[in-house]
């Protein structure tokens, strides 16, 4: 799922479809690659490299015309393997060089291109477990680090990250007692040290810069033991965390959860269950645009208004003071009685 401007991009089964979210009143619409199952795109200007499904070793397609015509240039090292063990996991983009790309292949590890895809370049020969639950990615702030983050073949935690482009990596294992998984990170807007990643049940974050990290058992928890798949830091407050998972024993439902001290603390604030519930409901991504939160699940596209999340997490205390926000994140000089945010937590100013 990606959101350019104001219009949504998603991935489905049957290509790649869009919405103009500034109109209420519009429908998705067919953009290209009609037909294929798709599980990502990369984009510079009119040219996309789209990450398909497996088949028989086909997976990256080049368009020129954003989608319209496209052919396949899955390189030969991707097609050693044609059986099911040959799959390409995640593609993603530099934030400030579009020629530069990352892409997760199950069994080989993590490659890298400087040139959109044309050709790629070995970094690691490790690849976790889990190749489902497995996500790499830069770091916005540096992307001089590189993160690879999943589930061992022993079914515990795992990061593999490197600081210097790729050239050597340090493999930790968060601590966790049991069964777990990192899912994708996420990264502060302004502190780079500071990492929030969600797991099985589980909340994992780092202050140092990935380098050492701590854990936030939630397992057991009726509510927050569900599988945290995607982490977002507000766009206009960064002390706002939202967190995005699913639940495994009820089915077609997915959770949301949300910090208001930078990931201290977390709580439920909304449970979506389906009209229609599926037998593997799971979520695929969580973005955002204005005072919006998008969560994109096997089924839909579902939109909360930020604003109606956090007021569902309890009062934490009364006060009197005029250094605030509003609910949407936004500084407030001059203020009546209402709810507002102070100090990442929310607060009734009377």
């Amino acid at each position: 799922m990606h959101v350019e401007g104001d219009i949504l991009y998603v991935c489905t089964s049957q290509g790649l479809y869009s919405k103009d979210l500034s109109n209420r009143e519009s429908t998705w619409q067919l953009v290209g690659f009609e037909g294929i199952p798709l599980q990502d795109y990369v984009r510079k200007g009119d040219d996309i490299l789209a990450l398909r499904y497996n088949m028989n070793g086909d997976f990256l397609l080049l368009s020129h015309d954003g989608g319209k015509t496209y052919e396949d240039v899955t390189p030969e090292l991707f097609r050693k393997h044609t059986d099911w063990t040959n799959i390409l996991v995640n593609l993603v983009q530099h934030p400030t060089d579009p020629n530069t790309l990352l892409i997760l292949s199950a069994p080989m590890g993590v490659f890298q291109s400087s040139d959109f895809g044309k050709t790629w370049n070995q970094l690691t020969d490790v690849m976790f477990g889990n190749a489902g639950a497995s996500f790499i990615g830069f770091h916005p702030l540096n992307p001089n680090i590189i993160y690879n983050s999943g589930e061992s073949m022993f079914m515990s935690p795992q990061i593999n990250i490197s600081y210097d482009c790729g050239q050597t990596w340090d493999y930790l294992s968060p601590p966790f007692p049991g069964d777990n998984c990192v899912h994708r990170i996420a990264f502060h807007p302004t502190d780079p040290n500071r990492w929030i990643a969600g797991g099985e049940g589980v909340v994992f974050t780092s202050s140092d810069n990935g380098h050492t990290w701590r854990t936030q058992n939630y397992w057991g928890d009726d509510q927050r033991s569900a599988y945290w798949c995607f982490t977002a830091y507000d766009d206009e407050n960064s002390d706002v965390v939202y967190m995005a998972g699913f639940t495994t024993g009820e089915k077609g439902v997915i959770r949301v959860m949300c910090s208001t001290d930078s990931g201290n603390s977390w709580n439920i604030v909304c449970t979506e269950p389906k009209k229609e519930p599926l037998e593997t409901e799971a979520v695929n991504d969580l973005r955002q645009y204005g005072d919006k939160l998008l969560v994109y699940t096997e089924s839909d596209v579902y939109e909360s208004s930020k604003a109606e999340l956090i007021m569902q997490i309890p009062f934490v205390r009364r006060i009197e003071s005029s250094e605030i926000y509003d609910l949407q994140g936004r500084p407030v000089t001059t203020s009546t009685q209402g709810l507002y945010i102070q100090n990442g937590k929310k607060v009734l100013i009377k």
